[in-house]
């Protein structure tokens, strides 16, 4: 299957394909509308406006660091996982978009192998039966995707950082697939570039996901750019990623909306046999 992943109202609303994925929450803090009949995608301890107003509820490492969209590595700031308030109205916030339809959940883990260290992390580490600390952190995030699950009608869908090695995930966010397995439906890898230059990566990713996943019998979606990628570059890429993932969306703007319209037209011709007479 293929489809979109987009901000745009107009864009969601128009038919692309099989699927379409939009924006309700971002990481930058904004807040949107969800839409009927799509995968609404909520950015889960991801949020800049939050860390921004509010730096104390930064996860943070055991040297100071808070998870800023400053500090090396970061892109945007991070809650800390273990905020009971921020974990209530997440899941108040994802029980009404879940009343739409299907859910899907980005930045579900903690922001980096190191976080997070805050006096409350350490206090509920210390008071828990679990002897290491990825560990626990697996089971504060594993506990939160079990809880989301319960607020959504339709399919939830977990969004993966995008490193397939085994424990790896575990290690960096706290996230084990086979513990998420039984509380949602898909799994999303975005796997996006600037132009995709070589693609030879895109490929490996992808087929390590397809193998790490395939003892736990979930769909997998990969997530694409296409914001300035070349329409046959990116049907070459489609082909090859067409054996790993169960679902393919692009990431759309109005900018380049008819090259992905074009991109998936021409992929599912190539997927169509030719009749014979």
């Amino acid at each position: 299957m293929y489809g979109i992943l987009t901000a745009d109202r107009d864009l969601a609303r128009a038919d692309f394909g099989d699927v379409t994925h939009v924006f309700a929450d971002s990481v930058d803090g904004t807040r949107r509308e969800p839409l009927a009949g799509v995968a609404n995608s909520i950015a889960c301890w991801g949020d800049t406006a939050t860390v921004r107003d509010e730096p104390e509820r930064a996860a943070v490492t055991a040297d100071g660091t808070r998870a800023t969209p400053d500090a090396d590595g970061h892109h945007w700031g991070t809650v800390c996982p273990t905020d009971p308030d921020y974990r209530a109205a997440l899941l108040e916030r994802i029980e009404r978009v879940g009343a739409m339809g299907d859910v899907r959940l980005t930045t579900p883990g903690f922001p980096g192998a190191s976080f997070c260290h805050c006096e409350r992390c350490d206090r509920e580490f210390a008071a828990s039966d679990h002897e290491e600390r990825d560990a626990w952190r697996t089971a504060v995030i594993t506990d939160f995707i079990a809880a989301a699950a319960e607020c959504v009608e339709g399919d939830l869908l977990a969004t993966l950082y995008p490193d397939p090695y085994p424990g790896n995930l575990r290690e960096r966010a706290g996230v084990d697939p086979g513990s998420l397995a039984p509380f949602v439906d898909e799994f999303v890898v975005p796997l996006c570039d600037v132009g995709y230059g070589t693609t030879y990566w895109v490929e490996s990713l992808a087929r390590g996901f397809a193998h790490e996943l395939e003892d736990l019998e979930l769909d997998l979606t990969i997530q694409l750019s296409a914001d300035g990628v070349d329409a046959d570059r990116l049907v070459g890429l489609t082909q090859q990623l067409e054996a790993h993932a169960d679902t393919i969306v692009y990431g759309t703007y109005p900018d380049d909306a008819e090259t992905v319209r074009d991109v998936i037209r021409r992929v599912r011709e190539a997927d169509t046999p030719a009749l014979t007479v």
